[in-house]
C-alpha cells in the first residue's frame, strides 16, 4: 500500500482591511478545520505475509483509496499477521496475532495511541464491553484447545487486568445485551459456544449447536449459527433454537456467515448465497460468482454492510490481493487493489 501521506491541516484564513476611512473591518471567516482524514469510509485490514500488515483506507464514495496509512502516519509497523480490528470511542485496534500485540490508533488519523503488548498469547478477536474487551486467545499450542483464554483489556490504561479459561477454541467473539458469545471451534471442529456474564466475568452457559461450526453472527436477539452442513436460529432469549436450515450437498463447507436486513448471507468457495431469515429451504443458486485464481484465499474477506457486499481475495498470500465490492442485488460495483491477505472490513462511520 504505497500512496503518500495524508496530514492535517490546520486553519487558514486572513484578515483583510478595507481602504476607506470607516472604522469597519471586513474579515473572511475562517474554514473549519479538518476532522477525521479516515473518517467516512471503510478499512481493509491487510494480514500480510513474509512482511508486516497493513491497513488500506477507502472512502464511501470509493473515490479514494490509499493503502499502508499506519505506516504512512507513524514510524513502526503494525506486526505480524494482522487478524481483526475493532473500536471503541474515538480509538481504532488492530490485533496482530503473529506479534501478540493489539495497537491502538486514532480512528480518524491513524496515528498510534497505544500498544498491548503483554498478556496476550495469539490474540484473535474482541468484542467490547464498557469500558473493557475481550480479546480471544488461541494460546501457545494452537491446536491445544483447552489452553485458549479471554484477555480482559482496560481500553483506559491499555493493560490485560484478569483472564477467563475457556473449555475448547476461542475464535470469533460477539458481545450483546451485558453478554458476551465466544465461538469453540478452530477450522471448522467444534459445537459450542461458550456464553460469559460481562457484570461477572463468570461462564454461565454452553449452547451446544451442530458438528462443524464455522462462523456465528447475532442479530436482532437471535444468534445465528453456521456449520458445515447448516444453518441454525437460536433465540437468545430463551436461549432455544428456533429454526435450522440443511444445507444440500452442493452447499457442504460454507462460510462467511453474514446476517443483514432480514437477509443471511454465506459464502462457498467463489460464491455468496443468499436466503431470507426464517427460509426453511438453503438457496439454490448463488446471487454472486467471482473470478479468483486463489487456490486458498477465495473469500479471505466477506462483509454485508449498507447495501454493499464486500468480498476480499488473498490471491497467493505473497503479493498485493483485492477487494471486490457488489449490491446485495449482486451487481458489480468496483474491484479495488489492496495489500497481501485482505481478510476483514470496517467501517469508521
Amino acid at each position: 500500500m504505497k500512496l503518500s501521506k495524508l496530514f492535517l491541516f490546520g486553519l487558514l484564513g486572513g484578515l483583510f482591511f478595507n481602504s476607506c476611512s470607516s472604522d469597519d473591518d471586513n474579515v473572511d471567516p475562517q474554514p473549519e478545520p479538518e476532522v477525521g482524514v479516515y473518517s467516512e469510509g471503510l478499512f481493509v485490514l491487510n494480514e500480510g505475509a513474509q512482511a508486516a500488515g497493513t491497513v488500506t483506507y477507502i472512502s464511501d464514495d470509493m473515490e479514494t483509496v490509499e493503502n499502508e496509512i499506519y505506516q504512512a502516519n507513524n514510524n513502526d509497523d503494525l506486526g505480524m499477521f494482522l487478524q481483526s480490528m475493532f473500536f471503541h470511542e474515538d480509538n481504532a485496534y488492530i490485533i496482530s496475532n503473529g506479534s501478540n500485540l493489539i495497537t491502538a490508533v486514532d480512528r480518524n488519523t491513524f496515528e498510534v495511541v497505544g500498544k498491548v503488548d503483554s498478556g496476550l498469547k495469539v490474540p484473535y478477536y474482541a468484542a467490547v464491553v464498557g469500558e473493557t474487551a475481550y480479546v480471544t486467545n488461541l494460546a501457545e499450542v494452537i491446536d491445544t484447545p483447552n489452553d485458549d483464554y479471554i484477555a480482559l483489556v482496560d481500553l483506559k490504561t491499555l493493560e490485560v487486568t484478569g483472564t477467563i479459561e475457556i473449555d475448547g477454541p476461542a475464535s470469533k467473539i460477539i458481545a450483546e445485551d451485558d453478554f458476551v458469545y465466544v465461538q469453540n471451534s478452530s477450522y471448522g471442529v467444534g459445537n459450542t459456544i461458550t456464553v460469559i456474564n460481562s457484570a461477572t466475568k463468570d461462564v454461565v452457559k454452553t449452547i451446544q449447536v451442530n458438528d462443524g461450526l464455522t462462523d456465528m453472527e447475532i442479530e436482532n436477539d437471535y444468534l445465528y449459527v453456521l456449520g458445515t452442513g447448516s444453518i441454525e436460529t437460536i433465540d437468545l432469549t430463551t436461549g432455544q433454537k428456533v429454526s435450522e436450515v440443511v444445507l444440500t450437498d452442493d452447499l457442504q463447507g460454507a462460510s462467511n456467515l453474514e446476517v443483514e436486513d432480514g437477509t443471511v448471507y454465506f459464502t462457498l468457495d467463489n460464491a455468496v448465497y443468499a436466503m431470507e431469515v426464517g427460509a426453511t429451504t438453503s438457496p439454490s443458486a448463488p446471487i454472486i460468482e467471482y473470478t479468483s485464481e486463489s487456490q486458498w484465499g477465495k473469500m479471505y474477506g466477506f462483509e454485508v454492510e449498507d447495501g454493499r457486499i464486500y468480498i476480499g481475495d488473498a490471491g497467493d498470500f505473497a503479493s498485493n490481493g483485492f477487494i471486490e465490492v457488489y449490491t446485495t442485488a449482486g451487481e458489480f460495483v468496483k474491484k479495488i487493489n489492496v495489500g497481501v491477505g485482505p481478510n476483514g472490513f470496517y467501517f469508521n462511520d
